[in-house]
């Protein structure tokens, strides 16, 4: 494919400044579906052409996304992984350490080591304390000066930042921090066994010596960097190297998951980068790109783009689903029943997301003594008029909407099984773990899926639920608060390489 205007610019202006020894740490907009994984690949050509002996790391978020930008690297000629390779943070975290310490993974490790103590709030607070310190471990407490873990506010700053409920009273949260300090200290020490948060924190906090620094590293989906990951950049550049951060400051949408809100502005603001953008969309169709320009105007349809579509429907047209197609909801719950409604219809699908039924499992599993869906019922009931009073004094009107969404999924979910004449809660745990998986396109099943879990990923069609009633969401209230929704709508259009549904069921 020949080059845009905008990828030759991007890939000579950046070597022109590499050549004549001036700063080149530069930023790649990239809207949705332009072809940003192409680009970088296409810049590696370039940049290994003038520097044949440089080391060059692509810093991809996520396996998947990994593997892929492997493939295009190994499909032009960078087969020398010691020279050109794609990593993810995290593995390229996990080989400075594992050298020293040779461990083994076990992202139960946290949980192994509360089941370890005897006291009854490690037990009745099991979730929480494990919650906290996978927090703690992102925020990078014990390297940076606001994040020492000794400093109870600093965890109190985390219970608030993130809106970590279930507690009854204070006495119970204090408690819980002092257990989350325990155990995080106890994770810190036990080096022979890592978890997935340790990859990255381990290096940071251990002052761990990077083997091999990079004169060249491509971060993609820069937006989407926390404060530990961004830190373990430094450590892999060289001084003299050059840091380019892709990204799109439009598809910023996972700051409750400890990425920082404005990090792409960040990087932009320490390295001093140049922007160059990235407008034109391979993916979608003009219908489509109309639909998103909407909300990010910058962003253009390819000239040889299918025109495709954009419908309002009353319902949906089943008779039209394929394994190819998805439906795309702002929130979990009328997934549930969707997806319910469509298994009984005979039409194979699944939850994109398996993370999301872990999360559910949790809840269901809160209450040690309870046995019945009907015990649960209650419990949840309760629980959830509990924090929802708790969340509006203190004003975060978004954590309302969270907390009615699991509740209310987990109510979807009770429903189903009373439906079927069962009874016992381990009825709701079979569903949970039958219902939501990870690649569910990739099993040719029929994809159901929430605006945060469909980034990064395309189908022909899609059909978004009720979409004008829940996207922006009636808590948002807030500036931030709104683009942050405008954001997961700009996301869930980008979706559809032919035709956009908006399903209007309510």
């Amino acid at each position: 494919m020949q080059r845009t205007d905008e990828q030759q610019g991007f890939i000579s202006g950046i070597l022109a400044k590499i050549k004549a020894g001036l700063l080149a740490h530069s930023c790649l907009d990239a809207k949705a579906g332009t072809g940003k994984s192409t680009t970088a690949v296409e810049f590696v050509d370039e940049y290994v052409k003038v520097f044949p002996s440089h080391n060059i790391m692509i810093v991809c978020f996520g396996k998947e996304a990994s593997l892929d930008v492997g493939k295009k690297l190994k499909e032009h000629g960078h087969t020398n992984w010691l020279t050109v390779q794609a990593s993810t943070i995290h593995a390229a975290c996990f080989s400075t350490f594992s050298r020293l310490f040779n461990p083994k993974v076990d992202n139960k490790k946290v949980y192994n080591l509360i089941n370890q103590q005897n006291d009854i709030v490690y037990q009745e607070h099991a979730a929480n304390i494990a919650q906290l310190v996978h927090l703690a471990k992102i925020e990078g407490f014990g390297f940076f000066p606001d994040r020492q873990i000794n400093d109870t506010s600093a965890w109190y700053w985390l219970i608030n930042h993130y809106d970590i409920n279930g507690f009854d009273d204070t006495t119970q949260t204090d408690d819980v921090v002092a257990c989350a300090q325990f155990i995080y200290k106890a994770s810190l020490a036990q080096t022979d066994v890592v978890d997935f948060d340790d990859m990255v924190l381990f290096p940071l906090v251990k002052n761990i010596k990077v083997k091999f620094q990079k004169d060249l590293i491509i971060n993609d989906e820069a937006q989407d960097n926390g404060r530990t990951k961004t830190a373990m950049l430094r450590k892999f550049l060289k001084p003299t190297g050059t840091f380019i951060a892709i990204g799109d400051p439009d598809q910023a949408i996972f700051g409750f998951a400890g990425a920082q809100s404005d990090a792409l502005q960040q990087l932009i603001d320490t390295f001093q980068m140049e922007i160059y953008p990235l407008t034109v969309c391979w993916r979608c169709s003009k219908a489509v790109i109309r639909r998103a320009q909407t909300l990010v105007p910058s962003i253009k349809h390819a000239d040889d783009a299918i025109e495709g579509g954009d419908r309002t429907l009353t319902e949906l047209p089943t008779k039209e689903l394929t394994n190819k197609d998805a439906i795309l909801c702002r929130n979990t719950a009328p997934l549930i029943d969707t997806a319910y409604k469509l298994l009984r219809a005979g039409i194979a699908c699944k939850v994109e997301g398996r993370e999301i039924g872990t999360n559910l499992l949790r809840m269901i599993n809160r209450w040690k003594r309870v046995t019945t869906i009907d015990q649960f019922l209650k419990k949840l009931d309760d629980f959830r008029e509990r924090e929802v009073q708790k969340a509006l004094a203190k004003g975060h009107d978004s954590k309302v909407e969270e907390i009615n969404d699991r509740c209310e999924t987990l109510v979807h979910i009770a429903n189903v099984c009373i439906d079927r004449k069962q009874s016992d809660l381990s009825d709701m745990r079979k569903f949970v773990e039958d219902m939501f998986s990870d690649k569910v396109k990739e099993q040719g099943l029929l994809t159901l899926a929430t605006y945060h879990r469909s980034k990064g990923r395309e189908w022909t069609n899609t059909y978004l639920l009720d979409h004008a009633k829940r996207c922006p969401s009636k808590y948002a209230r807030q500036a931030w608060q709104k683009e942050q929704e405008r954001h997961l709508a700009y996301v869930a259009f980008t979706r559809a390489m032919d035709t956009i549904n908006f399903v209007n069921t309510q």
